[in-house]
């Protein structure tokens, strides 16, 4: 990591202030360290490098060609069209030339960066005028210099989200959920998800069935995926993302909550040959919700009403009182995530829904 602020500098055995997305740089001080394997836990960006080193250096992991094709949006988008999965037209924009063609997507459209994650440099664009200016935006959160500007699928059927587990190339695992919204900063940014998802076992199973296929088909053959799926309207199912990776803000460590599955051991156990044990026991109503603030300023207190202190299972706070707090226009401006277990489907949705009034953010403008 190349940012000495940031806190795995403080728990790590050992350090270097190399970038995660620095193929070159972390392939020499691998070479260096000789490492048992090179993982890239939860992050989208660090993927592509953690697989190039691995197949450079012979170590356990996937083919760099599949993790690619699943961290750059544009690269994914066209792998789903060439292999009959629904998804929506797209446009990959490198430069103002490109801009013209994305006229020819049905508006609304949305434009965000190829290979940025959490949210980043999204924009929903309803007018032709509006797309230099929101690809300007796009780029400015992309390593690769490229944009994608696709049309928007709208989720009034489901917007599902979770993680699943891969092993020899088959779905071994699954647990789908519901994203939660309620940023005002950036509506497309979800702060939390709650499992089970609410959506029809049939439908549940058809994503997973596509899943399924998609990785087969990509390549993938073994460890954890993060999974984002939309039901149009008319209850059309479309794959939005597969992320290469566990998902982020503790998402493996709430599906334990609710199903039992030690996801992290299960990446341990991959690398190192040993046998997988999957357990699936979906009886549990699990969630994590990102404390976030649409406004900025300077954290003074946060305060949970005892209420809701019983279904706390962890809170991991990233902003303490005194800090710096950014409006929720990202994953990364997240103050803090709670991962909360329920006994049941209707306290959960109950908790969730008025989170603002069991949880107190004070932050000072």
């Amino acid at each position: 990591d190349y940012l000495p602020a940031n806190p795995g500098h403080k728990l790590a055995d050992e350090y270097y202030n190399v970038s995660t997305t620095d193929f070159q740089g972390v392939l020499e001080l691998a070479e260096k360290v000789n490492p048992d394997f090179v993982i890239a836990y939860a992050s989208d960006p660090a993927a592509p490098t953690a697989a190039y080193v691995s197949e450079q250096l012979g170590l356990p992991g996937n083919a760099y060609k599949s993790v690619q094709l699943l961290s750059e949006k544009d690269l994914f988008r066209n792998f789903l069209l060439e292999n009959g999965f629904n998804t929506p037209r797209s446009i990959s924009i490198i430069d103002d030339n490109d801009i013209s063609k994305a006229n020819l997507l049905n508006f609304p459209i949305i434009v965000k960066p190829t290979d940025s994650s959490g949210s980043k440099g999204v924009t929903k664009v309803d007018s032709s005028s509006e797309i230099k200016k929101a690809v300007d935006y796009a780029l400015s959160f992309s390593r690769n210099k490229r944009a994608i500007a696709e049309e928007f699928i709208d989720n009034s059927l489901g917007d599902i989200h979770g993680d699943g587990f891969v092993i020899d190339g088959k779905l071994a695992f699954s647990y789908l959920g519901d994203h939660i919204y309620n940023s005002k900063s950036n509506i497309f940014n979800p702060c939390g998800t709650t499992w089970p998802s609410k959506i029809s076992e049939k439908k549940i199973s058809q994503i997973k069935q596509d899943v399924e296929k998609l990785i087969q088909v990509s390549g993938f053959s073994n460890g954890p995926i993060n999974i984002e799926a939309r039901i149009n309207k008319e209850g059309k199912a479309f794959i939005m993302e597969i992320g290469p990776r566990s998902g982020g803000h503790f998402v493996p460590q709430a599906i334990k909550y609710g199903t039992g599955f030690d996801m992290v051991k299960a990446i341990l156990d991959s690398l190192t040959s040993r046998k997988i044990i999957v357990t699936n026991n979906n009886n549990h109503s699990s969630a994590y919700y990102a404390l976030h603030s649409d406004d900025e300023g300077v954290l003074k207190s946060i305060v949970f009403k005892k209420e809701l202190k019983p279904y706390i299972k962890e809170f991991h706070q990233y902003i303490h009182p005194g800090e710096k707090v950014y409006s929720f226009q990202g994953a990364n401006a997240a103050i803090g995530v709670l991962l909360l277990l329920f006994s049941s489907q209707e306290e959960m949705d109950y908790y969730i829904d008025n989170m603002n009034k069991f949880v107190e953010i004070q932050i000072e403008k």
